[in-house]
């Protein structure tokens, strides 16, 4: 069949159109997906605009600040004490409900100390920041001899063990930063030499005393 100049005219103007359409359909995003990207992307829903406090929330606790001039007296009088883990403070965190605390301790290990027990904290996790020396911890795994154990200020209730069955060696130093979760096994095996460091507790249930 042999097609005219007319109806090769309009066989162009078709499949001209046909790209133009194609084009459009692919330049236009679709709804739903912008809806998801305002929310990083992740099938997220768009950003709420009311209210701008949530209800059961703080918004006006005071923030702290613990200087470094302060960090280093308490460290003094612990060891003027022979006290080697010692709160300097704990307050509210805010977020909702009114349960949330946090608090920093300073902590330190003589040269060759070597804890002869795991500590476990039920509800307190910690993050630790050496200030000075280094030394090895035995991590994580699960106590195979482990009892309870009396109630502390400074990071509440918990067990204690002297065998931890799968605990991992890591080393830490000067600068380091380690976070140990609620509920995690954690023992120190060796001083190489006098360690101190900032622990920030973490204390989700409000299982320790406030301090000031």
């Amino acid at each position: 069949m042999v097609m005219t100049r007319i109806e090769w005219k309009r066989v162009s103007l078709l499949v001209a159109v046909v790209a133009a359409l194609t084009a459009l359909t692919f330049a236009i995003p679709d709804a739903s997906v912008g809806a998801e990207q305002q929310g990083g992307g992740r099938g997220t829903a768009a950003i709420p605009t009311e209210p701008l406090y949530l209800p059961n929330h703080h918004y006006d606790l005071p923030a702290t600040l613990v200087t470094a001039a302060q960090i280093q007296a308490h460290k003094a009088k612990m060891l003027a004490d022979k006290d080697e883990d010692v709160p300097l403070n704990m307050v509210k965190s805010g977020g909702t409900g009114d349960r949330h605390q946090v608090g920093i301790s300073v902590v330190y290990r003589l040269k060759g100390q070597s804890n002869p027990t795991y500590a476990v904290h039920d509800d307190v996790a910690e993050v630790y920041h050496v200030l000075e020396g280094a030394g090895t911890m035995l991590l994580g795994g699960k106590l195979t001899d482990g009892k309870r154990r009396p109630t502390s200020a400074g990071n509440g209730m918990g067990s204690v063990g002297t065998r931890s069955e799968g605990a991992k060696e890591i080393r830490i130093t000067k600068g380091d930063m380690l976070i140990i979760p609620a509920g995690t096994p954690h023992r120190w095996l060796m001083a190489e030499e006098f360690t101190s460091y900032t622990v920030v507790r973490i204390d989700a249930e409000g299982v320790t005393p406030l301090l000031k």
